[in-house]
């Protein structure tokens, strides 16, 4: 059975209206695929609402949705959502999330975090207050705390303010306290995932993470290039684990912030480089990023999280590295193909 098909099994015999907004990204795209195999394989009844600004891609990407399972909503979200359907559930999943747009699009990757975040919390207060919104955020939120490499949910470190690649981290923490506001002051049922280093075959061509661009080399049988020594640790996750945990949340009744990772999954980048190029059959060399991907990389760290506090509440993580990397590869080339 595929990480896809297990993923969707949580889902069986559930029904309901999700918005799903950033639904042709890694991990909107990847989540509405569980939903609509839901529908088809296990009694689910779900409606989609897929958030996107590309309406060809969208429509393209999901052409295999049945008879009304899926309307797509072509629009920016850093405009007001403009939708009729009232959700039960939303999944907030809109951002620039790769070094390069960090790099040349500092501005607008900023504003869309936080604008988008406040048309989504809007929006569902409006539209239907009783609504369920999972705001999806990062491991980037905690900044750096000297000698720590550990995070947990109550940590808190820092970000360099003087630095334009923090518009990252700065605007995902604004989005965070937005919408613990917007559950105070306004009573929306809400809850945040602070995602790990996450991967899989639903990664944009142009996706300039690290491990990106790994996979897209050991596809084409090129050596894998190490923009560093590639010491830096970190937790990473394969996007259906990733789902797995973002559907257990939205569809549970918990608030706050949850670290999602993966325990069995934590390595470094030249760890990750070199599990890929042995499934692939190819080599790992080193060479230095150019100024603009030099400018969007974050200052080297290690930043493991610690997910103890979801898995305390019944969520396991399935997949190991080598398993997720080489479905990735497996179900890439069959889409190449």
């Amino acid at each position: 059975m595929s990480a896809v098909d297990r993923t969707a099994a949580r889902l069986k015999n559930n029904k309901g209206t999700v918005l799903v907004t950033g639904a042709s990204g890694l991990i909107g795209s990847a989540f509405i695929d569980c939903l609509l195999r839901a529908n088809s394989l296990y009694g689910a009844s779900f409606r989609v609402l897929a958030l996107g600004r590309n309406e060809e891609k969208l429509r393209s990407r999901f052409s295999y949705a049945g008879n009304g399972e899926l309307t797509v909503l072509s629009q920016d979200i850093c405009e007001p959502i403009r939708c009729e359907t009232a959700p039960d559930y939303v999944l907030h999943a809109a951002s620039n999330a790769d070094p390069r747009s960090y790099a040349l699009y500092p501005a607008e990757t900023l504003l869309t975090n936080i604008r988008g975040a406040e048309n989504v919390l809007r929006f569902c207060s409006e539209r239907n207050p009783a609504a369920r919104v999972l705001l999806t955020s990062t491991f980037e939120v905690y900044g750096k705390t000297e000698g720590k490499d550990v995070y947990s949910e109550t940590d808190a470190g820092v970000t360099d303010i003087n630095a334009v690649r923090s518009c990252y981290p700065e605007s995902k923490r604004c989005a965070e306290i937005l919408t613990r506001c917007w559950a105070e002051e306004y009573g929306l049922n809400s809850v945040i995932a602070r995602l790990s280093s996450v991967y899989g075959p639903t990664m944009a061509k142009n996706d300039s993470k690290a491990h990106a661009q790994f996979l897209r080399s050991a596809l084409r049988g090129e050596s894998i290039i190490l923009k560093s020594e590639g010491l830096q640790k970190r937790s990473y996750t394969y996007v259906f684990d990733a789902v797995d945990a973002l559907l257990f949340l939205l569809f549970s009744n918990v608030s706050g912030a949850y670290n999602v990772s993966n325990a069995d999954s934590v390595a470094t980048i030249r760890e990750v480089a070199e599990t890929a190029a042995s499934l692939a059959g190819v080599d790992v060399k080193f060479d230095l990023p150019d100024e603009i991907e030099s400018r969007g990389f974050s200052r080297p760290q290690n930043c493991v999280l610690n997910s103890s506090l979801l898995v305390s509440l019944g969520w396991n993580a399935r997949y190991s590295l080598r398993y997720g990397l080489s479905e990735t590869l497996d179900v890439l080339r069959e889409t190449a193909e």
